[in-house]
């Protein structure tokens, strides 16, 4: 991950006042937030490669009979 450095601005909140571990995890989070906005396109990307459900819609096939099996589940409990 590109760590992106904070603009003067972010510097001048008081971060003093929490635990070291906390700062560290602001800032963290602040630059993660930078990032996240500088390439919306990135992510997208990454995203496409994944399989979504909608892609399966239409090709699954039920063989046998809808209305026995949810009667069958039904009765279970």
């Amino acid at each position: 991950m590109e760590v992106v450095a904070m603009p003067t601005t972010a510097n001048l909140l008081d971060l003093s006042v929490l635990p070291a571990a906390a700062r560290r995890e602001v800032k963290d989070f602040y630059q993660f937030l930078l990032a996240r906005g500088k390439s919306p396109k990135k992510i997208s990307a990454a995203m496409s490669g994944k399989q979504r459900f909608a892609d399966l819609c239409g090709t699954l096939t039920w063989q046998g009979d809808a209305v026995a099996a949810q009667r069958r589940i039904r009765d279970e409990w």
